[in-house]
């Protein structure tokens, strides 16, 4: 009999945190699930360490070589059985009751609501918290998600799985920001709900390389995925002009870390061309200067 929910774990080289990831699946209050740990190419013990956990609830997916984490949530995507999809990164842990909550809200939804999130806390390696995640976003939110990420990352969200199969899961030619590239395609088809509870707990010292790290690789990821953005929305920004300044200024900004000033000129511009009268544009070159002149004894 198929399970209600799938839960999908990419993984890459995380052997010292994976089991606790999955760990705060199995421990779930809400006990009719599949959890697919995708393991990426790993060349460490995160297989090994997956295997030796005793449930039949846990299925290990190998990919030979690393393709990304949208590859390897899509691998999860098509073998998963679930009436509702879930993701889970392998650096976050889930509390007891973030399925059954988020469940709840589906099952008692209209066919317009495509997709439950909850809030997340961001802790150290300390286990301080760093930041409480709180957004209130629900209902058709495309506009609000449309410049940038604002309702949390993959580890929240729930949908029924005929909605990740609409928008043809994550594309993976997005390198940084994957989720937030999903929740802007479900949110242009569909409503949006949220627990308005912390579910999810999330680990950033952990030690290991982010996708969102700022690093150089993470600014021209960045550069990467927001001008894809552009290109992928370009109707909804030609119509939004002062949503295009912002992602103009993200990226102006990324240059700036970069200390490629004629770029970050030229893309400055534009946002202020789009639209000249939002601070948040100003704000993002002025973050960029003071990264960069922080990192500036870093080399790059």
């Amino acid at each position: 009999m198929a399970p209600t929910v799938s839960v999908i774990i990419p993984t890459y080289n995380r052997a010292d945190l994976i089991e606790r990831a999955v760990r705060s699946v199995l421990d779930q209050t809400f006990t009719d699930i599949e959890c697919l740990v995708v393991d990426d190419g790993s060349t460490d013990e995160t297989v090994s360490i997956v295997r030796s956990i005793d449930d039949d609830r846990v299925t290990v997916i190998e990919h030979g070589e690393n393709g990304g984490a949208a590859a390897a949530r899509n691998a999860g995507i098509d073998a998963s059985l679930g009436e509702y999809i879930a993701f889970l990164d392998d650096d976050d842990v889930w509390r007891p009751e973030k399925l059954a909550k988020q469940i709840d809200i589906l099952e008692s939804a209209p066919d317009s609501v495509g997709l439950v999130y909850c809030w997340m806390d961001y802790y150290d390696d300390d286990n301080s918290l760093v930041t409480a995640y709180r957004p209130e976003l629900r209902g058709d939110i495309f506009l609000d998600v449309l410049d940038k990420q604002r309702i949390g990352n993959s580890s929240t969200l729930v949908a029924p799985a005929p909605v990740v199969n609409d928008v043809n899961g994550f594309d993976e030619s997005i390198l940084r920001g994957d989720d937030g590239d999903f929740i802007r395609r479900v949110a242009l088809e569909y409503d949006v709900e949220y627990v308005s509870e912390t579910l999810v707990d999330a680990y950033v010292d952990h030690g290991h390389r982010r996708i969102t790290s700022q690093d150089e690789k993470g600014a021209r990821n960045a550069i990467h995925d927001q001008k894809a953005k552009l290109r992928k929305f370009s109707t909804q920004f030609d119509e939004h002009p002062e949503k295009r300044a912002i992602v103009e200024a993200l990226i102006a900004r990324r240059y700036v870390q970069l200390g490629q000033y004629g770029d970050a000129g030229a893309h400055f511009t534009r946002a202020v061309r789009s639209y000249p009268f939002d601070s948040d544009v100003y704000k993002e070159l002025y973050r960029g200067i003071r990264f960069r002149v922080r990192r500036a004894s870093h080399g790059w």
